[in-house]
């Protein structure tokens, strides 16, 4: 199995407005295990509200987001049949479907999720699995996430 990871730095939260970070989308033939995930903020408020993570399988693709290229760990793996998204700049359509709880992150902090092998979380075929944030205050983050295939 291949290793891939992606990230993207410093994209700005709007208050008050939910937005798709990160996504990624498997093909019609493939599925991945999410490994790890990890949000960090640049706020500097520390008695600010906390930032709202959804973390999950969504039923449908954030549409308007910029396709990214994710790393390889190890060089000699082929390029990755799922599709990575980031930084949508409308929320897309789609509802969580399956996840983990939702997640209040302080804006001056960040949460680092490894799973546990074996629990891994499986995105199956032509699905979709995303970081959706909505912060109150504007904020700055930093979004990755790591996976099999």
């Amino acid at each position: 199995m291949a290793l891939y990871t992606f990230s993207v730095d410093a994209v700005a939260l709007v208050a008050a407005t939910a937005k798709t970070i990160l996504e990624l989308g498997t093909s019609a033939s493939d599925r991945a295990k999410i490994v790890e995930w990890w949000i960090e903020f640049d706020g500097v408020t520390a008695t600010a509200v906390p930032v709202k993570c959804d973390v999950g399988r969504f039923s449908a693709t954030a549409t308007t987001a910029t396709t990214g290229t994710a790393d390889k760990l190890d060089l000699a793996d082929g390029t990755p049949s799922t599709v990575v998204r980031h930084s949508a700049t409308v929320e897309g359509a789609g509802t969580l479907t399956a996840g983990t709880p939702i997640h209040r992150i302080s804006p001056t902090s960040g949460l680092y999720v490894p799973i546990a092998l074996g629990r891994e979380m499986l995105l199956p075929v032509s699905g979709f699995w995303r970081i959706r944030l909505t912060a109150a205050a504007a904020v700055n983050c930093t979004v990755g996430v790591t996976w099999e295939e």
